[in-house]
């Protein structure tokens, strides 16, 4: 695997304001820590930022004055509505030592089963897998064609690259072809959780609140 390279700067501004006028200089506020070493306050570029989620980019060379660090993309910060990124927290790694991180999970192809009628129902967009940082997949694939309805793909269906271990239960499932009256059932009843909630939720906004204002 290609280690993807991120060009950053060292910071001065720390703080909301500072942070504030970072971004609205399209750059992102980041900090690259760990392994006994002092946390290393940087600045990245958006866009550069954007591009490294587009491409599943999890293992990352930080460059900056003349510095050179392997980091693990531990974190990146949203914004309320999922917009913006807000800050990225990059953890130091050596690519000798083996790592623990989550891989998304791609779901190819038409199931048999939706094509007679059933619902395909993902339950697992991403999987925690143990490697050597060079050795992280960019994804993983299940292939759903052959699926009829009823049936499903767990963890341990999922394959893997050499030297790739999953970490999370391999019995779990990862996509399922559910008849359609099993699945308005189910969002029958999530519709129903959730009408009863509401009051709940609304009653303790407004205690919330009243506190505040005394």
């Amino acid at each position: 695997m290609d280690i993807a390279q991120l060009q950053a700067q060292p910071r001065d501004a720390s703080g909301l304001r500072g942070c504030r006028r970072l971004r609205k200089q399209g750059l992102v506020p980041a900090v690259v820590y760990g392994r006994g070493e002092p946390n290393a306050m940087l600045s990245v570029r958006r866009g550069d930022v954007e591009k490294l989620l587009a491409e599943h980019s999890l293992i990352v060379q930080v460059l900056w004055d003349g510095h050179e660090e392997n980091t693990q993309v531990r974190e990146i910060q949203f914004d309320a509505l999922g917009d913006h990124i807000l800050h990225v927290d990059l953890q130091r790694i050596s690519l000798t030592e083996v790592i623990v991180v989550r891989v998304p999970i791609e779901v190819h192809g038409e199931a048999a089963g939706v094509k007679a009628g059933g619902v395909l129902d993902v339950q697992l967009h991403e999987v925690e897998v143990e490697c050597m940082p060079t050795a992280v997949p960019e994804k993983l694939r299940a292939e759903v064609a052959a699926l009829e309805i009823g049936d499903d793909i767990r963890v341990s269906d999922l394959k893997l690259p050499d030297g790739v271990k999953v970490i999370d239960d391999a019995d779990a499932v990862v996509v399922a072809v559910a008849p359609p009256a099993d699945l308005e059932e189910k969002e029958a009843e999530g519709l129903g959780e959730e009408t009863s909630a509401e009051p709940e939720v609304i009653g303790r906004a407004a205690a919330e609140g009243a506190g505040d204002e005394e």
